[in-house]
């Protein structure tokens, strides 16, 4: 009879064990798709954040070029900096 008892209990307690297992994979399944989905988001989040930044700086140099704002200084330092690194990318090719 005891024994019968502790053998029941024992096949009850497994069973939950098994629900508990089903229902934590499946969740864990689940967590992992929206982690994907959320990584995928960051990555194109951070596309669009360079991109943007890239355009900023095209404006900025657009800006400084033109002379709006900054003045006619302004805009030669900035040509003489592209200048400058255009000269320097040129001399390390020609290595």
């Amino acid at each position: 009879m005891v024994a019968d008892e502790i053998l029941r209990e024992l096949r009850g307690k497994i069973k939950k064990m098994i629900t508990l297992l089903q229902r934590y994979t499946t969740e864990n399944k689940a967590l992992r798709e929206e982690l994907k989905k959320k990584e995928e988001e960051i990555n194109i989040k951070k596309r669009e954040l360079e991109a943007l930044e890239t355009k900023f700086e095209t404006l900025k140099l657009a800006k400084s070029i033109s002379g709006i704002g900054t003045g006619n200084d302004g805009a030669r330092d900035k040509i003489n900096v592209i200048i400058r690194d255009l000269d320097r990318c040129i001399g390390l090719l020609n290595r």
